[in-house]
């Protein structure tokens, strides 16, 4: 098994407070998605609502999990799926400026991991 020493390519310190970041961006977008459940409709709309809501909810735990072995693909995921809600969510002349927040976070998140990655150096 791996210590953090040995899945991580910069500086570990930086890698932690990246995974930890990710996932508050992650619960941050799960505790958005409870706001299904104040529309009136039957529950079975509310619960595919909620999974609607929380598709990128999933694939960013699921990149979590990915970045503790290998942080510069879970890099490119996340610009990946950053890139991808854009057209998701309609294009970007149909984003409104809240939205361009949530999409820029998990921007902003792989894009650190990509320079922790690629760029900082391990100290001696």
């Amino acid at each position: 098994m791996k210590t953090i020493k040995e899945s991580t390519r910069g500086n570990r310190y930086v890698s932690w407070i990246l995974r930890g970041s990710l996932f508050l961006v992650a619960f941050f977008y799960l505790l958005f998605s409870f706001d299904v459940f104040s529309i009136e409709v039957s529950f079975w709309q509310k619960f595919e609502y909620f999974l609607i809501h929380n598709i990128y909810t999933l694939v960013m735990f699921l990149i979590l999990y990915i970045a503790w072995e290998s942080e510069n693909l879970a890099g490119f995921l996340l610009v990946g799926m950053s890139i991808s809600m854009i057209f998701f969510f309609g294009g970007p002349s149909e984003i409104g400026g809240g939205s361009w927040i949530m999409i820029g976070l998990p921007f902003v998140v792989g894009l650190v991991f990509l320079y922790n990655y690629f760029l900082i150096k391990k100290k001696p």
